[in-house]
């Protein structure tokens, strides 16, 4: 029998909190979904399934689940528990991936250059923020400042538009223009943004994006 979860889930397509994967191509890049999702707003991860929702269903079961099995007990800081379950839909084998809003985030994914990155989700992509934790070190401000509803929001306005001042800042997130200013500034110190006019009013577009 169909699990009608699932179908309603494909049936809504791909967005902030769902993903579709015909495969999982490594341990890395399952991890970065993955941690997108944990720090964003939860979300479901459907592997088996094409990015316009077709049932391809996937080739061994086992060999999803270990890279999965690697993503989240080796390549995820802090780790993650997430709640995986296999259902068939016409006949094929599709696995459906639960990933909670975590409240320990943000979480890091580690890349093939052992480096550890933060994403988060931005409409149905993952997007990563750089330079957060290389070799050790942490930025415990930056971290708090992306964990953040209003850099959230900031994030997802840019992915929309190519800049962004204080002042439209300040009116997005109703905050004041110098604190709107003060966070923009922040964020371009940290990689982050990248200031695109240097004369008034200042203007920056995301630095990162995919």
């Amino acid at each position: 029998m169909q699990d009608k979860s699932i179908i309603q889930i494909i049936k809504e397509g791909e967005g902030l909190t769902t993903e579709f994967k015909r495969t999982i191509d490594s341990a890395f890049k399952i991890a970065k979904t993955i941690v997108s999702f944990a720090n964003t707003s939860g979300g479901s991860l459907l592997i088996g399934i094409s990015d316009s929702g077709a049932i391809l269903g996937v080739t061994s079961e086992l060999v999803e689940l270990k890279k999965l099995e690697t993503a989240t007990s080796q390549l995820i800081e802090p780790k993650l528990t997430v709640r995986i379950k296999s259902a068939l839909l016409d006949g094929r084998k599709v696995l459906h991936i639960d990933i909670d809003e975590s409240s320990d985030k943000p979480h890091y994914a580690v890349n093939e250059k052992d480096m550890k990155i933060i994403y988060i989700r931005v409409k149905d992509k993952s997007i990563p923020i750089p330079k957060l934790l290389m070799q050790g070190e942490t930025d415990a401000d930056l971290e708090k400042l992306l964990a953040s509803r209003h850099v959230k929001t900031l994030i997802t306005y840019l992915r929309e538009q190519d800049s962004v001042t204080a002042k439209v800042f300040s009116r997005i997130i109703n905050i004041s223009e110098k604190r709107a200013e003060r966070m923009l500034h922040d964020l371009a110190e940290k990689q982050v943004l990248l200031k695109i006019s240097r004369n008034k009013p200042e203007a920056f577009s995301l630095k990162y994006a995919k």
